[in-house]
């Protein structure tokens, strides 16, 4: 499960201080990721705890929630841009 989520981020994401992502983009890039490689994929709260081992942290306010150290790759986007 570990390893699985861990290739996702070394593949599709750009770990770095300032980064962001909202969480729904993150997970969601992570899920067709999954679909691709042929990889199970993991409910959304396995990943939220996976990644926050990776010291990565997730935070909400009102209808947001984001993923702060972490983006997804342009390459990988899901709007196509990049």
């Amino acid at each position: 499960m570990k390893k699985a989520i861990g290739g996702f981020v070394n593949e599709c994401c750009l770990v770095a201080r300032n980064a962001r992502s909202p969480a729904v983009e993150l997970y969601l890039t992570y899920v067709r990721w999954c679909l691709v490689e042929g990889v199970p994929v993991q409910d959304q709260f396995t990943f939220l705890r996976v990644l926050e081992c990776y010291g990565l942290r997730y935070g909400e306010r009102e209808n947001e929630s984001w993923f702060r150290g972490v983006t997804v790759r342009p390459e990988y986007r899901l709007d196509g841009q990049g």
